[in-house]
C-alpha cells in the first residue's frame, strides 16, 4: 500500500495538492489509485476539504455502528474498522481496475485516509442516492440484513434484537414502538417490488453478476 502524508503547511502552498479532509492533517492510502478514479469521474481534489468535520459524524444505521458524514449532496465520509481498512488496502488496485473495466453498481470510492491527530480511519465515496428526503429508502443486500431506512422523509431508527437483551426474545408484546417499526420495515424490505423496464432490469442483473 502507498501512504501519502498531507500536512497542513505543505498542502497550503501546493498548486494541485491532494485532498485534505475537513482541513486536517491526514495520511492518504493508495492515493495514486484513487486520484485516477477521481480524475475519471471529474471529482475535484478538494471534494471533502470542507463541509464536514469529525464532530458531524453520525451513526449510519448499520449493525457495525460505523459513523458517517454527508458532504453536501454528492459525497459521504465513513469511518472504517481496522479490518475494513486492511481489506481496502489490499484490494484497492483490483477494485479500481474493476470500476474502470465495465458497468458496475458498486459505489465509487474516491479516498482512503487516516486522521493523524485521532488515528481514526475513513474512506470517502460518492453519495449515489442523492440527498433526499425519500418516500421510501431501502438497504437491500439480498439477505436477513435487508431493511427500510427512511419513510416519508423520516429515518427509521435501528433497534436490533441483541442476544443479551433478553426481553426482546419474549415476543413482540415486549418490543418498543421503535423496535416494531424497525422490524416491520425489515419485513417490508424482504418483498419490496422495484419497478423498472425489462432493459434496465437486464442491465442491472448483468452489473450485479459482474460485481460478484
Amino acid at each position: 500500500a502507498l501512504v501519502h502524508s498531507v500536512p497542513m503547511a505543505a498542502a497550503a502552498g501546493a498548486a494541485a495538492r491532494p485532498p485534505r479532509p475537513a482541513g486536517r492533517d491526514v495520511d492518504l492510502f493508495n492515493d495514486p489509485i484513487f486520484r485516477e478514479l477521481r480524475a475519471r469521474a471529474q471529482v475535484p481534489e478538494d471534494f471533502i476539504d470542507r463541509g464536514w468535520d469529525l464532530a458531524a459524524l453520525q451513526n449510519g444505521g448499520g449493525k457495525g455502528g460505523s459513523l458517517m458524514a454527508r458532504v453536501g449532496a454528492s459525497y459521504i465520509v465513513k469511518e472504517m474498522s481496522k479490518s475494513d481498512h486492511a481489506t481496502l488496502l489490499e484490494i484497492a488496485g483490483s477494485y479500481a481496475q474493476h470500476i474502470q473495466g465495465g458497468d458496475t453498481v458498486l459505489c465509487p470510492i474516491y479516498a482512503h485516509f487516516q486522521d493523524r491527530a485521532s488515528g481514526r480511519l475513513f474512506f470517502a465515496m460518492r453519495n449515489s442516492i442523492g440527498p433526499g428526503p425519500f418516500a421510501a429508502l431501502y438497504d437491500l443486500k439480498g439477505c436477513a440484513d435487508d431493511k427500510l431506512l427512511e419513510r416519508s422523509g423520516e429515518p427509521i431508527k435501528a433497534v436490533h434484537k441483541r442476544i443479551w437483551n433478553a426481553r426482546m426474545w419474549l415476543g413482540q408484546t415486549a418490543w418498543s414502538p421503535e423496535r416494531k417499526l424497525y422490524h416491520s420495515g425489515k419485513v417490508e424490505a424482504r418483498s419490496v417490488d422495484i419497478g423498472m423496464t425489462a432493459e434496465l432490469r437486464e442491465k442491472c442483473l448483468q452489473c450485479i453478476e459482474r460485481d460478484t
